[in-house]
């Protein structure tokens, strides 16, 4: 029964949607907009982006304190758990609730320093997903990660356009005119925890690695396949700014994990998963009045993936005024929208967006929650 209920509680909160596009980190404002941020990227996940947009960095901003979570978004589910069956013959009738229902759950710390072109973030971050495929003979599909690590960057101005200033006083923030080409480079370097597999549900495979002698959480992620890891990474990217002062046009380009981030294992018998090399392109226009400023974006990534090219689509848009953000986008063909609060010393971001987890174009929908909390970040024009 002990050796059961591991086995449940480990797979309700683990993940591998094999057709998901699977990133080191994403800013929750970006996926608001539909993941359209290769050319904004300009708050604390920059290097998780594009490593050019630090040349938009003249002074020093600092994020202490900045915890995420994400999750399945079940409002739209509760169907599925009301009146669950019991009895001896209740589990392939409760697996057939959750047939093809993605789970998900995942949480990150990423306090960053960023100083006149220069960017630095200690990150942590776990993610787990779940998914029960197939009705006939089902399958769960795993797939488990936790990362811990640094990464920094430099990027390098052609150029002062787009870049923006407070005047004396606190006077209103200004744009300098004319154009930038700023190109960037990031390194990074992680450790990596991580599971990635199929079990059988009604199979023998699952069963016997658990009575091998998992007796605890750890013991079993073990018997399953966990390995753990470490490895360095690169990237590099450039942007390209046309600004009238009110008005900004961003186009941008970045490969992240060249030549994709493999790790040396450490401990266990599977290989720790790799980080996969991604290309990614974007725009984005911003028109500041003031009192109010709207941004528009979109982009198309990653280049290089094996998945339907319309799937590689995202739009995103966001309104913003005094203490308030609203945010939308379109990505993979599923919506996201949400906002932000500001009032220091708090941020606070949250929202719904869509993940596609299926092999081809609005397949399979992954609906998510996300909910994201800074305290004490701070800026400082120097």
């Amino acid at each position: 029964m002990i050796k059961m209920f591991l086995l449940l509680t480990f797979l309700i909160s683990s993940n591998l949607f094999s057709a998901e596009v699977s990133y080191l980190a994403r800013s929750p404002r970006a996926l608001l907009m539909g993941d359209a941020y290769t050319a904004i990227a300009d708050d604390e996940f920059t290097l998780f982006y594009n490593p050019a947009a630090l040349g938009r960095t003249k002074g020093v901003s600092l994020t202490l304190l900045d915890p995420e979570l994400g999750m399945t978004n079940l409002l739209g589910d509760l169907g599925r758990f009301s009146n669950l069956p019991k009895g001896s013959g209740a589990a392939p009738l409760i697996a057939n609730r959750i047939l093809d229902l993605p789970i998900y759950i995942q949480a990150g710390i990423f306090p960053t320093l960023k100083m006149g072109g220069f960017g630095f973030t200690l990150f942590a971050n776990s993610k787990a997903s779940l998914v029960l495929r197939n009705a006939t003979n089902p399958i769960f599909d795993v797939n488990y990660r936790y990362d811990r690590g640094f990464v920094f960057g430099y990027a390098y101005n052609i150029g002062n356009g787009g870049l923006s200033s407070k005047g004396k006083k606190g006077a209103k923030t200004t744009t300098t005119p004319g154009s930038r080409l700023s190109i960037g480079m990031g390194v990074k370097h992680m450790n990596r925890e991580g599971l990635q597999d199929q079990f059988d549900l009604f199979g023998t495979t699952l069963l016997n690695k658990i009575n091998s002698g998992a007796t605890d959480m750890a013991s079993l992620k073990d018997a399953l396949g966990n390995s753990k890891g470490s490895a360095w990474g690169y990237d590099i990217g450039s942007e390209y700014i046309i600004s009238s002062g009110h008005s900004t046009f961003t186009s941008a380009l970045s490969i992240l994990d060249i030549g994709s981030t493999r790790f040396n294992k450490t401990q266990g018998i599977a290989d720790v998963p790799k980080q996969d090399m991604m290309i990614n392109s974007g725009v984005a226009y911003k028109q500041d009045f003031g009192l109010f400023d709207y941004t528009l974006s979109a982009d198309i990534h990653p280049l290089n993936g094996a998945t339907d090219f319309s799937r590689k689509f995202h739009l995103g848009s966001e309104f913003s005024i005094p203490f308030l953000t609203f945010n939308a986008g379109w990505s993979e063909g599923y919506l996201s929208y949400g906002g932000s609060v500001k009032l220091w010393p708090i941020k606070i971001t949250t929202g719904f967006y869509g993940v596609e987890v299926g092999a081809h174009y609005r397949e399979q929908q992954a609906k998510r929650f996300i909910l994201y909390v800074s305290l004490f970040d701070f800026s400082i024009d120097l």
